[in-house]
């Protein structure tokens, strides 16, 4: 059976078909209008799943719908628990874990397949529950190896006590779960898939519930990968209602409780850290990222895979930048294609607050091409390309579309909850004079941009995101019909736009003899704050792509132009390299702060 969508009516109908190649049958949309019922004038193809009516022209796509998923609950009888084998009675008591522990929370043993190793393997099973009611289960070999129920939601490991507590412990693994456990806390969850910061769609369906929640001690592992999913989970729930827990020189909490016992467990919980206040820290706060930088140096800008723009601007989160250009000139445009770019090799998701680009399927239909490398356009895309196209984008990109202009604080909260609910780490406002003034500012414009300006600093702070502005220049004059680049210096306003900012640069397009402009142009950095990490500022030359609003490197050396056309979303090669090809060295004060900090006495 296939669930199948008319693209004409978007209608749903459920068919009978084949798994594999061509099935021929009447079609759902017509055939039972149509004198000739049973003529087979649809084919509908189930590898590529799509379809198409030789009567109607109505076209189909295999049914994926953007509602909330249906999810398969799995059907599972618990073993008695007296009956769990030696071994794995064993295996766990010298993990430390009790069969009291495993029997409290329904943990079993079975035989099933696994797919690593293409065999059936006998499997410690952790049941996944909420409200009382078998969710998910995880299968874990003795290699582990492990797999989820297929087709199952992707919930917390014991879910339920979110519901009952105020204060959450969550660490990183079931087994770390059952390490709390044994020593006397039940107020724990875990993530159900590991250190994996880009699939936390189990953070969606439970907001509301961890919203309540007035205390959380996270307690993760002590690993890069621990580290990043710390941090991610304190953007997501909050600073202020975060502390963290240490396990000493220890891995985890599992391995803390077979060194020294469950007192050192209850200890790491009781002497947990709030996150302090910003800017009240001691070397306790940051000695795992101390180590880290001490091994590998100073944490270095995403790169875009082009070489040449990577040499000058690296993309770093914390971070406020701004841009700007005279109208026309493609500021919003290179901007776009920047963060899809970090979006596919970092998995940033994007959060726009952009009236000028409105009404939201213009936009889209910017976005879209950046993604799939083709227009979003009837005749140019296939059905399959545009469906998964649209679905990528609906689980990536975000806008604030308020009917009338908003004050930056109500941008800002937003945004905040856009961070909180989809992990959204890159966003931009475009433009600047499309906020809203408050009236106490109305009549001084250089306060009124400093206090923005001082928000949105804080909030790329706060939230460990990226933002960037979009504003506009004074009118700037024409020399023979030609204008002149402008700089940050001649942003209207004020010139905190240069003083305030990590990032500054301008988008400018080439123009002809006669004034008209190019499709080639250059993007000028002049500002980096911190060069060896954030780039080395410059000019890059640029030729646009029309057919896709993607960018390539102009050499003009005549080398060819090689357009990138392919389909991003589906393109593995355009996932992040293990190791990136900057190396970053130590720096002197001056080198890594400016000028700016070349009078203090040390």
């Amino acid at each position: 059976m296939e669930t199948i969508m008319s693209l004409a009516t978007m209608n749903v109908y459920d068919i009978t078909a084949d798994k594999h190649g061509e099935n021929q049958m009447p079609c759902p949309e017509c055939s039972p209008n149509r004198r000739k019922k049973n003529t087979k004038c649809f084919s509908y193809n189930t590898e590529k799943e799509i379809g198409f009516c030789n009567h109607c022209e109505a076209r189909f796509v295999k049914h994926n719908p953007y509602e909330k998923k249906e999810y398969i609950k799995p059907v599972f009888e618990f073993q008695n628990f007296t009956k769990l084998s030696d071994k794995v009675v064993k295996w766990f008591e010298g993990r430390g874990i009790s069969q009291r522990t495993l029997l409290s929370m329904k943990i079993s043993e079975k035989r099933e397949y696994m797919p690593q190793t293409e065999k059936e393997e006998n499997c410690i099973v952790f049941p996944f529950f909420k409200n009382a009611e078998l969710i998910n289960l995880k299968f874990r070999d003795g290699r582990k190896n492990f797999k989820l129920s297929s087709g199952a939601e992707l919930i917390w490991f014991n879910y339920d006590a979110i519901l009952q507590h105020e204060e959450i412990i969550i660490c990183e693994g079931e087994i770390d779960a059952l390490s709390f456990i044994q020593a006397g806390f039940d107020n724990v969850i875990s993530v159900p898939n590991g250190a994996n910061i880009g699939k936390m769609e189990y953070f969606d369906s439970s907001f509301e519930d961890l919203n309540k929640v007035k205390t959380f001690v996270i307690a993760v592992d002590n690993d890069l990968k621990g580290i990043e999913l710390k941090q991610d989970l304190i953007r997501r729930l909050g600073m202020e209602k975060c502390k963290t827990a240490s396990f000493k020189q220890f891995k985890d909490a599992n391995e803390l409780l077979v060194s020294e016992g469950k007192e050192s467990i209850q200890n790491a919980v009781k002497t947990a850290k709030l996150i302090k206040l910003p800017h009240i820290y001691s070397v306790d706060d940051f000695r795992n990222e101390l180590n880290d930088y001490f091994e590998n140096g100073m944490p270095q800008g995403k790169t875009l895979g082009i070489p040449e723009l990577d040499k000058i601007i690296r993309w770093q989160t914390g971070r406020f930048g701004v841009a700007t250009g005279i109208p026309g000139m493609g500021k919003s445009e290179f901007l776009d294609f920047v963060y899809c770019r970090l979006n596919i090799l970092y998995k940033w998701p994007i959060g726009y607050y952009s009236p000028e680009s409105m009404p939201l399927q213009l936009h889209f239909s910017k976005i879209f091409p950046k993604f799939v490398g083709k227009e979003y356009k009837k005749g140019v895309v296939n059905d399959n390309e545009k469906y998964t196209g649209e679905e990528y984008i609906n689980k990536n990109v975000f806008w604030v579309n308020p009917p009338v202009d908003m004050e930056i604080d109500e941008i800002l909260s937003r945004f905040e909850y856009l961070v909180k609910a989809k992990g959204c780490k890159a966003f931009i406002i475009d433009p600047f004079n499309r906020i809203e003034q408050t009236a106490n500012h109305a009549d001084n414009e250089r306060l009124f941009i400093k206090k923005n300006l001082v928000k949105m600093s804080n909030f790329t702070k706060r939230t460990d995101s990226l933002l960037f502005l979009i504003a506009h220049p004074t009118k700037m004059q024409k020399d023979k019909g030609i204008y002149k680049i402008p700089g940050p210096y001649d942003i209207s306003g004020s010139a905190d736009f240069w003083n305030m900012l990590d990032y500054t640069l301008t988008v400018h397009r080439i123009q002809k003899e006669d004034g008209q402009f190019n499709s080639f142009g250059v993007v000028i950095v002049q500002k980096a704050k911190i060069n060896k990490t954030m780039g080395e500022t410059g000019t890059w030359p640029y030729w646009y792509n029309i057919n896709n609003g993607r960018y390539i490197t102009d050499h003009e050396n005549g080398q060819q132009k090689q357009w990138d056309n392919s389909n991003w979303i589906t393109n593995e090669e355009y996932y992040p390299p293990e190791e990136s090809e900057f190396k970053i060295q130590p720096l002197t004060l001056n080198e890594a702060f400016g000028d700016d900090f070349a009078e203090l006495p040390y």
